[in-house]
């Protein structure tokens, strides 16, 4: 079973990349017809435009790709950048039976996923927290159905 926001991801990330040309695009216009631009407007709209700049890029850097894959036996997770290319090497790779919690936490900014795994070193398991943007509660029921 395969759970994924790959498409997601990729559609809000080419979105941001069209308003961030688009911004810079509206900064470049303004620069050239600044004449045209009341001498007032000018330093608050470059305000604007900056601030909005750096907000697409900042939510441009945070999007993750969110991978699920549970084969029956082993369970891994990849959590990687829309961008980046090559081979992906997976953030959690356990086999099943060692799995001890799989929930998911719900803050104001994001969802996590957590995964508790029994070790063989330690008595306490061992607490992976995850970064899941865009995954529904459908996709995390699919998720632990495969488990059983």
């Amino acid at each position: 079973m395969i759970v994924t926001n790959k498409q997601k991801i990729v559609f809000k990330m080419r979105l941001l990349l069209t308003l961030l040309i688009l911004n810079i695009f509206l900064m470049i216009a303004g620069y050239v017809l600044r004449s045209l631009i009341h001498e007032d407007l000018q330093l608050p709209l470059l305000g604007v435009s900056l601030v909005f700049l750096l907000l697409i890029i900042s939510r441009i850097i945070r999007l993750r790709v969110f991978h699920f894959e549970n084969t029956g036996a082993v369970f891994s997770i990849k959590s990687y950048h829309p961008v980046k290319r090559g081979i992906i090497f997976p953030s959690v790779d356990y086999p099943v039976n060692r799995l001890r919690a799989f929930k998911i936490e719900k803050s104001l900014m994001a969802k996590n996923i957590v995964v508790e795994v029994n070790t063989q070193q330690k008595e306490n398991p061992l607490r992976v927290k995850l970064k899941a943007s865009n995954i529904t509660d459908k996709d995390y029921m699919r998720m632990i159905n495969s488990f059983t």
